[in-house]
């Protein structure tokens, strides 16, 4: 089951149950303006960001197949002005190959607005269930998708986006076919800080 499709030149994120349904602009992806009072943006699919970036709609598959850098620093670190940590459940997982995300984690608090800049971004994932081997999980906000080396840690690899944005959390399991029993997911977990 998807979570969320990627019609045009929008992405339209929605549930399964049909619960959010918000969209952004994917042709200035690093660049996002909101205004007081907008929701945040969304988050983009993992395969619509692999799609964008040459890699044919697929995230990476295979052992060793986490291609990005969740340990990136930045070149100058942030001032931090605050921060803001909200939850979700992993997506429960039926078959390999297939892209699943978490619904959609909105920022909160009241200090942070369009202006805000993301710094660095802490995140624990678990399951309820033993993982399988293969398992590859992706965090992602409005403009990218970092490969998450471990179950929680921290990167600044999405340091100066914008900090009004969702972030979701993305899993592939390499292989194909379906997942017998399937890989029930626990809670997950963002703390932002921003600027």
């Amino acid at each position: 089951m998807k979570l969320f499709t990627c019609r045009g030149f929008r992405l339209r994120c929605a549930s399964a149950a049909g619960l959010l349904a918000t969209s952004v602009m994917l042709a200035a992806l690093p660049v996002t303006v909101a205004h007081a009072g907008d929701r945040p943006a969304a988050a983009i699919s993992l395969s619509s960001y692999f799609g964008q970036n040459g890699n044919a709609g697929n995230a990476p598959a295979g052992p060793g197949a986490i291609q990005l850098n969740s340990n990136a620093t930045a070149n100058r670190p942030g001032r931090v002005t605050g921060s803001w940590s909200a939850t979700t459940s992993a997506p429960a997982m039926f078959h390999r190959g297939v892209n699943y995300q978490s619904a959609p984690i909105a920022p909160v608090g009241s200090s942070i607005n369009a202006s805000s800049k993301t710094r660095r971004v802490s995140w624990q994932y678990s399951f309820l269930t033993a993982p399988p081997s293969g398992v590859h999980a992706y965090l992602c906000n409005y403009a990218r998708c970092v490969g998450l080396s471990d179950a929680s840690g921290s990167t600044s690899a999405f340091d100066g986006d914008n900090g009004w944005s969702n972030f979701v959390f993305a899993f592939v399991i390499d292989g194909r076919g379906a997942l017998t029993p399937a890989l029930q997911g626990g809670g997950s977990q963002v703390i932002v800080n921003y600027e």
